[in-house]
């Protein structure tokens, strides 16, 4: 096997150089506490997502990486530089226009799930929607759709506590998608569930990425994760360090070199791909 050569990002090409993308990262910093005791989390990180990639955010614990997806889920407000999604500064949003735009540009898939317990898969899926003003009829063509493309048809009648953990996830994901958002964000989407159900959620955001054109950001520790996506991300420090791409090779050759740059950079490396990936 031949080693592969890490390239750090010492001065990361701005992100405007990279015309007509849908994400622009620009310096964006973020510090927490006050004078004489102030944390870095982030320090001038710079990238651009194109409209339909699939992009995986890796780091060792404590290098920022889920502080930059709180930054453009704006969760978070950056301490300085800038976050533009499909020409729109998301910095500068304050009040009922922050909320308009979470609601809808963005779409959530949180470790566990967060589906709420009283509702069915279909009223999961739905909420979004309705809270938009959507008709009735339009709801249930588009629950109908994902839920189809997703594999999760038969389990809209059934509330959380009567699906597998999978079958939750996929159901989180159709939530995710349904309202059309510009951008999807997975919070380690896989880090709840066994083996199995992860390969069967990866699968989902490769249908979403694959079939829906969805762009999706993914915060991972796992190697094997983040091999689903086009091209991997790495932080540390709080500082874009380095990327991988997965180009025309295979997932096996993009999870060994995931792996390799994930040791050099001391990161966990304790995720064994599931023998169906290998």
């Amino acid at each position: 096997m031949n080693a592969v050569r890490i390239n750090p990002l010492a001065t990361p090409a701005p992100a405007d150089a990279q015309g007509g993308a849908l994400l622009r990262v620009t310096d964006v910093e973020k510090a927490y506490g006050s004078r004489g005791a102030v944390t870095h989390a982030l320090a001038g990180v710079s990238f651009a997502i194109e409209a339909g990639e699939f992009v995986a955010v890796m780091g060792p614990s404590g290098s920022g990486k889920s502080t930059l997806l709180n930054c453009i889920s704006t969760i978070d407000q950056v301490s300085g530089g800038h976050i533009v999604l499909n020409g729109r500064d998301i910095t500068k949003l304050r009040g009922r226009e922050l909320s308009r735009f979470r609601r809808e540009s963005l779409g959530f898939i949180f470790q566990d799930a967060n589906l709420l317990d009283t509702l069915t898969g279909f009223e999961n899926i739905a909420l979004a929607l309705t809270i938009k003003g959507v008709s009735a009829g339009q709801v249930r063509e588009r629950v109908g759709r994902v839920s189809k493309l997703l594999g999760v048809e038969d389990v809209l009648d059934k509330h959380p506590n009567q699906m597998s953990g999978g079958q939750r996830q996929r159901v989180a994901a159709a939530r995710a998608i349904v309202g059309d958002p510009r951008l999807v964000l997975a919070d380690e989407p896989t880090g709840a569930l066994d083996s199995r159900n992860t390969a069967v959620l990866l699968e989902t955001l490769e249908v979403l990425n694959a079939k829906l054109g969805s762009t999706i950001v993914m915060v991972t520790h796992d190697a094997f994760a983040a091999s689903h996506a086009g091209r991997v991300l790495f932080i540390k420090d709080g500082k874009l360090f380095s990327e991988v791409r997965r180009g025309s090779g295979s997932r096996e050759d993009f999870y060994t070199r995931i792996l390799e740059v994930q040791a050099f950079l001391g990161g966990r490396v304790g995720s064994v791909a599931p023998r169906s990936a290998r």
